[in-house]
């Protein structure tokens, strides 16, 4: 018995769907994987795809402050207290948020280690993050960790 043209149809809708779910799936993972090349080679906003793998997979806590720049290079910003790492312009559903906002992967350390690690957004670092600004907000400002203001 052969399969009626109705039934042919769904099978074949099946198989296509099953195809474009696969390598949908194939091109997600290879664009938002987390490796140390991506990272440094980024261009515009590839950091932020990249990201939330990193951050799933790297226990941060405890790292060296060179055993950070061997996983993710030279930071944009380098101090004793912490390392600043820029991921990209906010993005939404419908494109950029907001054109004057910045988002930024900061690393705490104590004593050249990792003590924690933050995700932040906007032009003025939030007040509940552990870092904040010092100051009035210019090109030269120096992030600090709370708790450490001269």
């Amino acid at each position: 018995m052969g399969l009626k043209t109705k039934d042919k149809l769904i099978v074949t809708v099946l198989v296509v769907l099953a195809v474009v779910v696969f390598i949908g799936g194939r091109y997600h993972d290879n664009n938002t994987g987390f490796t140390t090349e991506k990272w440094v080679n980024y261009v515009g906003n590839d950091r932020q795809k990249i990201l939330q793998d990193l951050r799933d997979r790297v226990q941060f806590v405890g790292m060296t402050t060179e055993e950070v720049k061997e996983k993710l290079g030279e930071p944009e910003e380098e101090t004793e207290a912490f390392l600043t790492y820029y991921v990209g312009v906010p993005q939404g559903l419908l494109g950029t948020k907001v054109e004057e906002e910045q988002e930024y992967f900061l690393i705490s350390l104590e004593g050249g280690k990792v003590t924690a690690t933050e995700v932040l957004t906007g032009d003025v670092l939030p007040k509940e993050s552990m870092f904040r600004i010092i100051g009035d907000a210019t090109e030269d400002t120096v992030l600090v960790p709370t708790g450490t203001e001269e």
